[in-house]
């Protein structure tokens, strides 16, 4: 006999993913500040090997390069969740309530299909970086897997804009 399974309401279930997406978030953000740190210490060394040994990092660019995609990508799921990005709302007082809500009901829907395009077409050139062997010049770093970390977390991005439209402000963002 298989169990049967517990009935949610829709609205619990939407809280509930919420919660999963937060958790989610949560770790990009360490996933962005560990990338940060990481930039800083290899800029770091790179920085001093240049100036006092005369001695520069091998590969310093390259990987300050994917470090700051690592950077963007793991913080923009956060960003957008608290409602972070740039807006321009310098007219936005002479707005009704529920003009400013359409407005950023659309700003949510363009987010979503715009970071939806861009996980699709960087997985896609994750496939063929994979397929063709892509590295960076130096140090050979395979290329396919930091496309493949991009298109992950921008489709995190969009799922997180997705959720700002269904949910009312605070659901989503706090707790």
């Amino acid at each position: 006999m298989v169990p049967s399974l517990k009935k949610t309401e829709p609205a619990e279930a939407l809280r509930n993913a919420a919660a999963a997406l937060r958790t989610l978030v949560t770790a990009g953000d360490a996933l962005a500040a560990l990338a940060l740190f990481s930039m800083m210490i290899v800029n770091f060394v790179d920085v001093v090997g240049r100036s006092v040994l005369n001695r520069p990092l091998p590969g310093a660019t390259e990987l300050t390069e994917i470090l700051v995609a690592a950077t963007v990508c793991c913080a923009l799921p956060s960003l957008t969740l608290q409602g972070r990005h740039v807006t321009i709302d310098v007219l936005d007082y002479l707005l009704p309530d529920i003009a400013r809500a359409a407005l950023s009901a659309a700003a949510s829907l363009i987010g979503f299909a715009f970071f939806s395009v861009v996980a699709w077409r960087m997985w896609i050139e994750g496939g063929k970086t994979a397929r063709f062997g892509g590295m960076t010049p130096l140090l050979e770093i395979p290329m396919a897997p930091v496309l493949y970390g991009i298109a992950i977390l921008t489709g995190l991005t969009a799922i997180t804009f997705l959720f700002t439209l269904l949910l009312p402000a605070g659901d989503v963002g706090d707790d």
